[in-house]
């Protein structure tokens, strides 16, 4: 006589949080995404599961997340990035019938404040860029990417020369943030300092590299640093100078929605004018 299948729900009930994060990271990294996106989930996962590894999904509670959240003396902003991979965990799980329901879509949050990003002035930005061709030709080169083409940390570090052509960068699929290949114009400024030399990517252990480019860089500028400046400087004097949402978001791999939500009416025209004039 065939034995009976036992019901779906019956088959994965008892699933540990500690099972689900590892079968969930490693779906996320077949499906191509990230490595950043994928250490960025698994920072966040990590935290989630101390102290409940070993618990059968189906307990974690509402009350329990908000407590999770509330109680660890994170800003808004980041509670509300760690709620969304959790939510993304738990919608994972409910698809694959682990669970009838995500306790974490019942969770509310106050609101992440509006902050204005921190953006270098035309001044501060030729101060980095005269420094960085002092001390070091493959440095500023890839700064000079960052500010004039709006790349992000990771996608300059990876960058290589074949991938600089004389009208354009590009950035491939496999090293985009959104897994996007785009193409972005190089502007005469860019040009100019592109002309000056050195090798991308920059060689040696980045965090290393950059701690002590940085520390030189302050105490010779009095220029403070801040995450991710270059981009949010070139997203803002972009947007002022070309006018065009559309043309901005798609060199930049935004979409418009977060370019009006942060970077509208942040500089002056005059100022981005004056932001594109810079040279060597």
């Amino acid at each position: 006589m065939a034995q009976a299948h036992a019901p779906v729900a019956a088959q994965f009930a008892g699933v540990p949080v500690a099972s689900l994060i590892n079968e969930f990271l490693r779906a996320k990294a077949r499906a191509g995404r990230s490595d950043r996106y994928l250490r960025g989930l698994r920072n966040s996962l990590v935290k989630f599961s101390y102290g409940r590894a070993k618990r059968d999904i189906t307990t974690i509670t509402v009350q329990e997340l908000e407590s999770w959240l509330n109680g660890s003396g994170w800003k808004a902003r980041t509670q509300k990035g760690y709620l969304g991979d959790v939510r993304t965990l738990f919608n994972f799980a409910a698809k694959r019938g682990y669970l009838t329901r995500n306790p974490a879509a019942a969770v509310e949050l106050p609101a992440a404040p509006n902050l204005t990003p921190s953006l270098h002035t035309p001044a501060q930005v030729k101060k980095v860029l005269d420094f960085a061709r002092t001390y070091d030709a493959n440095i500023c080169r890839c700064l000079a990417v960052r500010y004039f083409a709006g790349l992000r940390s990771s996608e300059a570090d990876q960058m290589l020369e074949t991938e600089i052509h004389s009208e354009h960068l590009e950035v491939t699929a496999a090293k985009s943030k959104t897994r996007r290949r785009r193409l972005i114009t190089i502007e005469p400024c860019l040009s100019a300092w592109l002309a000056l030399g050195g090798t991308l990517p920059v060689r040696g252990n980045k965090s290393n590299v950059w701690r002590d480019f940085n520390a030189a860089m302050v105490k010779a500028t009095g220029v403070t640093w801040a995450h991710n400046v270059t981009r949010h400087s070139f997203v803002s004097y972009h947007l002022a100078h070309f006018q065009n949402a559309g043309k901005t978001a798609l060199q930049a791999g935004h979409t418009e929605a977060i370019l009006f939500a942060n970077y509208r009416e942040l500089v002056t025209k005059a100022a981005a004018s004056e932001f594109w004039a810079i040279t060597p």
